[in-house]
């Protein structure tokens, strides 16, 4: 095990020092020489690659991002690239594939072993972002009416198993499935007694096209490290195991991470500059014409700001306090929707909760802020007008921004549309607009100005 000093040196050995290449590799696990070489420029991998050797350049491949490793696969000669892939799982086989250009799968296909090519282009036809995209065809089944004894035979007699072995599922004579048990229970019951005795019936099963998310949450849910895939008649097909699961509950979260930043849908390294380009630029739009929105909505309060200027100063506490409200409860509301724990029957009760934990938050900082602001003293106002107006706005700015941050993403969510927006421009221009209206409204009222 390589210890963490080392684990940001490998790139710059290889290219300074070339000769310590293989000694540098030896203090490395797997592991390690992935992650480094995900973040490598291409000469540096492709350095380290040479240095890796044949036995190793699998696994090192099987635990790298799938757009690094499909990169690497896309560059070396086709035939080093077939035999890399063939010592993967098929599911990982067909990951990798699925990134390459159609022209480049074809090639790297044609030099795959016949036995492995039909597996591989069934699963290459599922979308990869599905049940049928994630699984993997190996699994371990058993007839209802083997023993234990016979099961056992069954999983010792497998040329090869799969890497993931946690459950023996049980099928009838049409390999439908119908129940499922583990290799523990196997080993610790009478070898006599049916399989049938011994398995559950009570599983959860997806189908090929069960959405990654749905089949991640289930995983989760459930508390099981894998999941059977069915067809629509039942049969088993494939698993998907939790390592997949996994990869796409941190995909999930960082897609919803950059959608709430309006910067698109992928790591910046994994996209080009067009891609980010265009992925930004929408939002940050939106934010420019939602800033010209407040503008154009406080210009009616032109009169009010020439006749106390001081109303100035403290616009950005107001709409920062309310910003930062807004984003937490959209954030939490639309993490919420992500995994599960936001459903219809909760909406009132959590949009009032917000709400009161927007006004609450907006007393204890209102009366902060307007206790401060009352010992600086300013000139042509006084002190307990200004006090109320602080309080009051940042107390109406905060629950109004509550409301409208837990509000948005359920709103956007019922029309089907991806509620991770919600902290873009919607959020921002709306708590911006009304919490500064709500503000200088108020003052227009206790400060008897014009407006």
């Amino acid at each position: 095990m390589g210890s963490p000093g080392r684990l940001h040196e490998l790139g710059r050995v290889a290219i300074e020092e070339p000769r310590l290449l293989s000694r540098a590799l030896a203090h490395l696990d797997n592991v390690q020489v992935a992650a480094q070489l995900d973040t490598m420029e291409i000469g540096a991998q492709d350095l380290v690659l040479h240095a890796l050797g044949v036995a190793r350049r699998p696994s090192v491949l099987e635990h790298m991002r799938l757009e690094s490793a499909a990169s690497i696969v896309a560059r070396i000669a086709p035939d080093d690239a077939a035999a890399i892939l063939e010592e993967l799982e098929l599911d990982d086989i067909t990951d990798i594939l699925q990134q390459l250009e159609p022209e480049r799968l074809r090639e790297l296909l044609s030099r795959f072993n016949p036995e492995d090519i039909e597996e591989v282009e069934e699963l290459l036809t599922y979308d990869p972002a599905t049940a049928g995209g994630l699984m993997t065809p190996e699994t371990v089944s058993v007839r209802d009416e083997a023993t234990v004894a016979e099961a056992l035979r069954t999983v010792q007699q497998k040329d090869e198993l799969p890497d993931q072995v946690f459950y023996v599922y049980v099928v009838d004579e049409d390999e439908r499935l119908v129940g499922v048990t583990s290799l523990r229970i196997l080993v610790t019951r009478n070898p006599d007694l049916p399989v049938r005795e011994v398995m559950r019936t009570s599983l959860v099963s997806v189908t090929v096209d069960t959405d990654q998310e749905e089949v991640a949450h289930i995983v989760s849910r459930y508390d099981v490290v894998s999941v059977p895939v069915v067809d629509s008649q039942g049969s088993l097909l494939g698993v998907v195991t939790v390592d997949d699961v996994v990869d796409v509950l941190r995909e999930e979260a960082t897609e919803d991470i950059l959608k709430m930043a309006g910067a698109g849908e992928a790591i910046t390294d994994t996209q080009t500059f067009g891609t980010s380009f265009r992925a930004r630029l929408p939002w940050l739009m939106g934010a420019a014409f939602g800033g010209l929105l407040v503008a154009i909505s406080l210009s009616r309060f032109e009169e009010a700001l020439r006749t106390v200027p001081v109303l100035a100063l403290f616009m950005p506490v107001v709409a920062g306090m309310g910003g930062n409200v807004g984003t937490q409860s959209s954030t939490i509301v639309v993490r919420g929707l992500a995994v599960g724990y936001v459903n219809r029957e909760m909406l009132r009760s959590l949009v009032l909760r917000e709400v009161s934990l927007g006004a609450l938050l907006g007393v204890v900082t209102g009366l902060s802020v307007s206790a401060a602001a009352a010992t600086l003293g300013f000139e042509g106002i006084e002190t307990l007008p200004l006090v109320g107006v602080l309080t009051g706005g940042l107390v109406g700015s905060m629950t109004i921004a509550a409301g409208v941050g837990a509000g948005i993403p359920l709103v956007l969510e019922r029309m089907q549309i991806d509620p991770a927006v919600a902290t873009g421009p919607f959020v921002t221009t709306a708590v911006d607009v009304l919490g500064l209206l709500f503000y200088f409204g108020l003052a227009t009222v206790l400060l008897e100005m014009p407006g």
